[in-house]
């Protein structure tokens, strides 16, 4: 699977905007599913053999943007 670069916290680049997740997602970096209404980022995952791949995070997950998955 693709994966994030490391980036800055403060690199708004790396996000896309702060949404809200359709039902049953999950966030790759606690693997707790998002409820709803729960702030979350909304992002893509580059993938070598297709199309990039939309993901949501909790906008409350920190730490790295390596997803795990």
């Amino acid at each position: 699977m693709g994966s994030r670069t490391q980036a800055a916290d403060a690199d708004a680049r790396q996000w896309e905007y702060v949404t809200y997740a359709p039902t049953g997602e999950t966030c790759p970096a606690c693997r707790r599913k998002i409820k709803p209404l729960e702030p979350c980022r909304r992002f893509t995952v580059e993938r070598a053999s297709a199309a990039p791949v939309v993901a949501y995070r909790h906008a409350h997950c920190g730490g790295t943007r390596e997803i795990k998955r």
